[in-house]
């Protein structure tokens, strides 16, 4: 009945979309939808279970560490959107409802326990996103989402391959292998090794372009360049967990077979190829909604490098997901306020936040320390989780260029982005006549939604929860070997406060 309801909520509140006739009740029925998904979703703690051999749907520890993740992130816009939306851009009924099916597909996913089930989720969820980057309805916002559109499609199709190749790696010996996860890792063992290998990398291409790995990453600043900021936040904490998720299915089942040193490697080699490519586009930036959007690219990295390196790694993995989807929420919302401030995506257009809106200059402050791993923020902690992780294993040339890129990054985001905080304001006649002054009930709403998410990163990371660590720890070991368990467990407490 739970999951039942986490996938029905958001698309009886979309369908509610709709037929509303007010703007009011539209909007009512949006952040019901969202906060009424957070509510089953918090409800259903702790019940995450490992599903049986043949379950097509359950809540998994990933999965449901992942679901709340992303409940989360969609409560925090759907109030955020309150105070951002305006009437003369895209029908509000059709931003609305295509919110909340994206809501619905992730929580699909979420739960698919069957990898073609779990492909039919994620190309649902680029489905719904598809109408909300062309927000704008200018030929940029266009251009944008015909290249989301077509570059998924590459990685839709490559995953679908990499899931029929993992079919046929069932078909070695008699007996029937079902295609969900826990059926496959059971019977890891009779697996073909050759066609797994070959479904392992096609599907960590394939769903590695809906990630925004790259070298297949190129949608992704322009996608998060035209979206409305809301929606770039979704899309960069929201979507980004499902393919995630894909790409950890299979890897699970890799380990399993004792392939996890081969997937293990291709983790690293993508993981440090996206750091070093966030770290080329990030010096120099012009345009500080692409500068998230390769900072994005960068994390995408960071989570399979994690992963990749394994026990603690993983654990970091886990831990930089959770602190990514509060940083880029807090930073794509702030960056829908300083667009509303100014009308410009030019880093040189904004000027002096701090002196002109004190409350937005620290909270952008605040979110730009996170994101860039400064303590006492949780990505320092999941980044040096990584440092000893790749230490403990002895990978000192994965160590060395994993800390030179971070260090790189951390040069240009700070370049770019600390006069946007501290720098003078424009003068009052550089103001274009468009830059209307924002209603005070519109900062509030904005606002308070990025204060929330920078203040769940700040507490998270200073002092974490017993049982938000359990949860982590869980979806860890899930991905896991189960002799690396141990050594997860053992290490966290070196990490993390």
């Amino acid at each position: 009945m739970t999951l039942l309801l986490l996938v029905a909520v958001p698309l009886v509140f979309g369908a509610l979309c709709l037929v509303l006739p007010t703007s009011p009740l539209r909007m009512a029925a949006l952040v019901a939808g969202a906060w009424a998904h957070l509510a089953v979703v918090i409800r259903s703690w702790p019940a995450a279970e490992a599903p049986a051999n043949y379950e097509l749907v359950g809540l998994d520890p990933l999965g449901h560490l992942f679901l709340t993740l992303i409940s989360v992130l969609f409560a925090a816009t759907a109030v955020y959107f309150v105070g951002y939306h305006r009437k003369r851009l895209i029908s509000q009924r059709v931003f609305q409802a295509c919110t909340l099916a994206l809501l619905s597909a992730l929580t699909a996913l979420c739960i698919s326990q069957h990898l073609g089930l779990l492909w039919v989720a994620l190309e649902s969820a680029s489905l719904a996103a598809t109408p909300l980057i062309y927000f704008r309805l200018g030929p940029r916002a266009l251009e944008a989402t015909w290249k989301f559109l077509l570059m998924n499609s590459v990685g839709v199709a490559l995953a679908l391959l990499g899931i029929f190749s993992v079919a046929i790696a069932t078909t070695r010996h008699d007996g029937v292998i079902v295609l969900t996860v826990a059926d496959l890792v059971r019977h890891a063992t009779r697996l073909d090794p050759s066609w797994l290998r070959v479904g392992f990398l096609l599907g960590l291409v394939g769903f590695g372009t809906k990630m925004g790995l790259a070298p297949l990453h190129s949608w992704k600043p322009d996608a998060y360049g035209e979206a409305p900021p809301p929606v770039a936040a979704l899309m960069a904490g929201g979507v980004t967990l499902g393919a995630f998720a894909g790409i950890l299915r299979l890897f699970q089942v890799c380990s399993a077979a004792g392939l996890g040193a081969f997937a293990g490697s291709w983790l690293i080699a993508f993981g440090l190829l996206s750091l070093a490519t966030s770290a080329v586009f990030v010096v120099g930036s012009v345009d500080y909604r692409r500068l998230l959007a390769y900072t994005s690219v960068e994390h995408m990295g960071v989570l399979v490098v994690g992963v990749g390196l394994g026990g603690a790694g993983s654990y970091a993995g886990m831990l930089h997901a959770m602190h990514n989807m509060l940083n880029k929420g807090a930073l794509f919302f702030l960056a829908g306020f300083l667009w509303r401030l100014h009308e410009s995506n030019r880093i040189r257009d904004v000027r002096g936040t701090l002196r002109r809106s004190p409350p937005a200059g620290i909270l952008l402050l605040a979110a730009l320390c996170a994101t860039c791993g400064l303590p006492p923020f949780g990505m320092f902690f999941s980044e040096l989780g990584i440092v000893l992780a790749a230490a403990q294993a002895g990978r000192w040339w994965v160590l060395g260029l994993f800390v030179l890129t971070l260090a790189v990054v951390f040069v240009g985001v700070m370049t770019a982005a600390l006069p946007m905080v501290f720098g003078d304001p424009p003068d009052a006649a550089a103001v274009r006549p468009e830059q209307a002054p924002l209603r005070p009930w519109r900062r509030v709403t904005m606002l308070s939604a990025a204060a929330v998410l920078v203040a769940l990163g700040l507490g998270l990371g200073a002092c974490q929860p017993p049982a938000v660590r359990e949860a982590l720890l869980r979806a860890a070991d899930s991905v896991n070997r189960p002799q690396a368990a141990s050594v997860a467990a053992a290490s966290v407490t070196k990490v993390q406060p």
